[in-house]
């Protein structure tokens, strides 16, 4: 039994749907506690997860509070769901970089740079308040730009951390259905940074079906797989791999967009939450489940299973690589195969990149461990630096004149 999980970021109008899993996970908690900034949003989102709870028959004790030593005490897990500057920050992400020739991207390039420079000060912060108030809890982080934020607290806080993606699973379990394939020896290889990542190899029963997977795809008409990739490297990527090798399109079609990913969630939220304020209101709404947010049933409600349990499970974790990819630094954030259980999660060796990977993995490491640094040390120039480096930035001219308005907009503090 699962004392207590908290939840940063507790007012997002998709924690419903983290109870939910919850609930149809069958999963043994006795409370949830939310924790937000703005209490009469997270009590409309807190009663509605009781709501929930109460229908469902389910003991579940639903909490909120905006005092975050408060809300994380004795919390066996801390789920870390925080978005800085909210829905309106991600739309500068997606939208500001194409004006100045670049990507927008809350996750990769120039607006996951500007991300991670908003986002790493207030996780550095709320990072000294659980190593006081809750120092065995393990944190599970969702927040993005996810590759950036787990560089920064495995290096540099004494948190029990570890981030999960859904998109490695997701592509995992599509690959799997497009081959009919199941059963306990089924093993994946595996290889990536978040939103990166390469699925290597699949085998069963110690018996290769790569091929069979490669001739599949490029057979279906399936918009999920990026079949020139696949075909020219024989290996599967996951969705946004693209950005970095279709630069030029995706930069014309953003730059000619009316409407961004950001604006449409913005306007869903609205109504969302006017849904959420209904007492009546006890199902999650059609206009929630739309956002298809799956990363809680198919990734985190598992993953916290796995760490409550004796056995061991392998799942795909954003961690500190400690050796599992050769080529790049033992303190390097990547996303590759480990071993879960109670006592935590062991890395697996992947040994060294694909040769055509190498140089892209180092780049964009190395702009990661910028972005810190320039957090760290308020500094204008590694700032710089990590967006000049970064294989999705092709200018330094458009890079600093992107950061600095970067700064004004998000009143960074950088010299």
């Amino acid at each position: 039994m699962i004392d207590r999980i908290a939840v940063l970021g507790g007012s997002s109008l998709y924690i419903p749907e983290f109870i939910a899993s919850i609930l149809s996970h069958n999963l043994c908690v006795q409370e949830v506690t939310l924790i937000g900034r703005t209490e009469a949003k997270l009590a409309i989102v807190a009663k509605f997860c009781q709501r929930l709870a109460d229908k469902s028959g389910f003991p579940l004790k639903i909490t909120h509070t905006t005092d975050l030593a408060e809300g994380v005490r004795d919390a066996a897990f801390i789920l870390n769901n925080i978005r800085v500057g909210g829905m309106s920050a991600r739309l500068r992400d997606e939208k500001m970089p194409p004006r100045f020739g670049l990507i927008g991207d809350e996750t990769l390039g120039a607006g996951g740079i500007a991300n991670g420079l908003r986002t790493l000060p207030v996780l550095f912060q709320i990072a000294s308040t659980i190593e006081a108030a809750a120092p065995n809890a393990v944190m599970i982080n969702l927040t993005n730009p996810l590759g950036i934020c787990m560089e920064g607290l495995t290096k540099y806080t004494q948190l029990k951390v570890v981030g999960i993606c859904d998109l490695p699973e997701t592509t995992i379990k599509k690959t799997i259905e497009l081959l009919r394939l199941n059963g306990n020896d089924l093993v994946v290889d595996y290889i990536g940074l978040n939103h990166v990542g390469w699925i290597q190899d699949i085998r069963v029963g110690g018996r290769s079906c790569m091929s069979r997977a490669i001739e599949r795809i490029l057979r279906e008409d399936d918009e999920f797989f990026e079949r020139a990739l696949v075909e020219l490297f024989r290996l599967i990527p996951v969705k946004p791999v693209h950005l970095f090798f279709y630069r030029d399109s995706v930069l014309k079609k953003q730059q000619a967009l009316a409407r961004f990913r950001a604006q449409e969630l913005q306007e869903a939220e609205e109504q969302i939450l006017a849904l959420y304020a209904d007492p009546h209101l006890n199902e999650i709404p059609a206009l929630t489940r739309a956002r298809n947010a799956v990363w809680y049933r198919d990734t985190i409600v598992p993953l916290i299973k796995a760490l409550s349990n004796k056995a061991e499970q392998q799942f795909i974790l954003c961690t500190k690589n400690n050796g599992a990819i050769r080529d790049l630094p033992e303190d390097a954030s990547v996303e590759v195969p480990a071993v879960v259980s109670q006592k935590g999660w062991v890395v697996q060796p992947v040994g060294s990149c694909p040769r055509f990977l190498k140089g892209l993995f180092i780049s964009i490491k190395e702009s990661d461990r910028l972005v810190v640094e320039a957090v760290r040390h308020r500094s204008y120039e590694y700032a710089l630096q990590a967006l000049a480096v970064h294989p999705l930035v092709g200018s330094l001219e458009s890079a600093r004149a992107y950061l600095d308005q970067v700064i004004k907009d998000d009143n960074l503090e950088l010299h």
